[in-house]
């Protein structure tokens, strides 16, 4: 039995996986009603407001004692729901899972709730995590979605085109330089691709430039490369 709980944590826990040819499904919105539709302290500290919170229908599942992030396309139609276990994760409750599985190779998480303001912006900030998205938000930045990891499928970077957005890389410290020229390879010849390269070295090891808002808009103002043929101008 302890085995098989394993396996399946193994199952539903977040990979890194850059493609998966399976479909998006849209699930039931009946599912939001099992978690409980509270905001917490926990996010809060970490830079997201109750408020933004509210708005990303953040709750908690009593059940399996998860923050849950539910996952919607970029129709609005509710495809997953992930969880952060809340509290110190360890081999039975991993940091980070999918309470309801989705693909999220096929899916720009942040881009329904943003929408009208991507329409309105000439780039586009893409980050990591879901929370990142959230912790833009908090700051008033509303043209970002996040990739749900480090890397990017072809169909994300299809969906990034399709937005007629700049892409502006915004991944953690850890996202190095050879990975940022790899990922840029993937977009059509013709589309300028940007990141924000920690040159002046203020972010911590594996933080994210989304962490801390004073870091943010140093690192914006300060730290903005183009990317063009493996070189930064």
């Amino acid at each position: 039995e302890s085995l098989q709980i394993l396996r399946m944590l193994k199952d539903m826990c977040v990979n890194e996986s850059s493609e998966d040819n399976s479909p998006v499904k849209p699930i039931s919105e009946k599912i939001l009603s099992y978690y409980l539709p509270y905001p917490n302290k926990m996010f809060a500290e970490d830079s997201v407001s109750l408020e933004v919170q509210k708005e990303f229908e953040v709750g908690y599942d009593d059940f399996s004692n998860y923050i849950t992030i539910p996952i919607r396309d970029s129709l609005g139609n509710l495809v997953g729901a992930k969880g952060r276990y809340f509290g110190e994760p360890d081999e039975r409750h991993p940091k980070y899972l999918y309470l309801e599985k989705t693909n999220k190779s096929k899916i720009l998480y942040g881009h329904w709730q943003n929408r009208e303001y991507i329409k309105n912006s000439s780039f586009l900030y893409i980050v990591e995590s879901e929370k990142a998205v959230q912790q833009l938000a908090t700051m008033d930045i509303r043209n970002a979605v996040s990739t749900g990891g480090k890397t990017i499928s072809r169909t994300q970077v299809e969906l990034v085109t399709r937005t007629g957005c700049t892409p502006v890389f915004a991944y953690d410290k850890d996202v190095d330089e050879n990975e940022l020229q790899e990922i840029a390879s993937m977009f059509m010849g013709g589309i300028d691709v940007y990141a924000i390269i920690d040159k002046d070295n203020i972010l911590d090891e594996k933080e994210s430039p989304s962490d801390n808002a004073e870091k943010w808009f140093y690192l914006v103002s300060n730290n903005i490369y183009k990317i063009k043929g493996g070189d930064y101008e």
